[in-house]
């Protein structure tokens, strides 16, 4: 069983996690400048990383509706995501069952079945599989009932979380709620079921998808990069925390919510019965490999992380606030919100271009992390080699 984790007290009164780093680790980088650069790298990541415990791979309203069907890819492999008829969630390899190609590379919309166009099989929304024309060579011909049995898509593990969709390629994966648990019952005060999308944008980025995590949890930049957030003291007041330190790290603002530059006009609802202790903070967490969230009590904030190659990664970044939020009356409220929030995201992005062409220098085999700054960042790349066998 991992140890609980130890912190010490900054003069400020702020927390730092004793993590990996030391004095003696200065120009020791963790994590290989072949671990951002070189493409052999990046698909034993697929295999070794996304292909073997839970990862992001879209969105709850991607498919609010009975019949939405929405293609995805995760480690390469196509799946489709699907809305049945009960409202819940399934999620399948996107390969026909007969001749194994995809199903539908675009979002569709069906009324109770999922169409192959290369031979029309077609699915249910559970995936069963509902006709073969011609199967036995006859007009009339179908499938047998142990046919079909046998024949339906594939499912692949998913579950629904505070909006987002998540999978698991491996052949034995641990249950979600155990990994998820702890982040839950810290965020048990916020009704997820409440949520609203405010906005959402895609950043389609030349960056590796790791440096994209490590500045989300870099809060040494934020007085330097974005002073919009507020005066130094403000962006500075940052404590570690950390869940579990091979899946969830990050850290939590004690009063993010007024230390910081006011995001809205009108004061929005909270996303459920927000206690008083709760009112002012703000959470920051990386859930591993793919996810970083934002919650404060009346919004809640996803940048979610689809790897395309070593260089190239989409960001789908969406804000949502309580349902009670989208009343005409906050229109001006959710607009000055997402307008903070998405303009913080675009001032990173030179930055992450910068920190991608410096992967190119030797030099990046020797970078510096800080004790007292980079704690968190060096548990997320240490959770990268580990799973890498980088240092072995």
């Amino acid at each position: 069983m991992t140890a609980e984790p130890t912190y010490s007290t900054t003069k400020t009164g702020n927390t730092i996690v004793d993590g990996p780093l030391s004095e003696e680790t200065y120009g020791q980088s963790i994590l290989p400048a072949a671990a951002y650069t070189d493409p052999a790298e990046f698909a034993r990541e697929q295999k070794l990383i996304f292909s073997a415990e839970w990862v992001w791979a879209g969105y709850a309203h991607w498919i609010a509706n009975e019949g939405d069907v929405h293609p995805v890819e995760v480690a390469g492999k196509p799946l489709l995501m699907v809305r049945d008829g009960e409202g819940s969630v399934n999620v399948f390899h996107n390969s026909c069952r007969h001749r194994g190609m995809v199903v539908t590379q675009e979002p569709i919309e069906v009324t109770q079945r999922i169409q192959c166009a290369y031979h029309c099989w077609s699915y249910n929304l559970d995936g069963s599989l509902a006709a073969a024309p011609y199967f036995n060579r006859e007009r009339r011909g179908a499938p047998s009932p142990e046919a079909r049995q046998k024949l339906g898509l594939l499912p692949v593990p998913s579950a629904v979380w505070a909006g987002m969709i998540f999978v698991n390629l491996s052949p034995d994966p641990t249950p979600f709620e155990d990994v998820i648990g702890p982040l839950a019952e810290r965020w048990s005060h916020i009704d997820f079921s409440r949520l609203h999308l405010a906005e959402e944008r895609v950043f389609d980025l030349e960056v590796n998808w790791k440096l994209a995590v490590e500045n989300f949890l870099d809060f040494y930049h934020l007085p330097f990069v974005h002073p919009q957030v507020g005066p130094v003291a403000a962006s500075l007041d940052v404590d570690d925390v950390v869940i579990d330190r091979q899946v969830i790290v990050g850290g939590r603002y004690p009063r993010g919510a007024v230390g910081k530059a006011k995001k809205s006009e009108e004061a929005l609802p909270f996303i459920g019965d927000v206690p008083a202790g709760k009112v002012e903070s703000q959470d920051i967490f990386c859930v591993f490999p793919n996810a970083l969230v934002f919650l404060e009590a009346d919004w809640f904030q996803v940048i979610a992380l689809a790897p395309a190659a070593v260089d190239r990664t989409v960001e789908h970044m969406a804000v949502f606030v309580d349902q009670g939020a989208a009343e005409p009356r906050f229109a001006e409220s959710l607009k000055s919100l997402c307008d903070v929030l998405f303009h913080v995201n675009e001032q990173d992005i030179p930055f992450l271009y910068k920190l991608q062409a410096g992967r190119a220098s030797d030099g990046a085999n020797h970078t510096t992390l800080l004790p007292s700054w980079d704690q968190i960042t060096a548990m997320f790349q240490a959770a990268v080699a580990q799973r890498m066998g980088y240092g072995a």
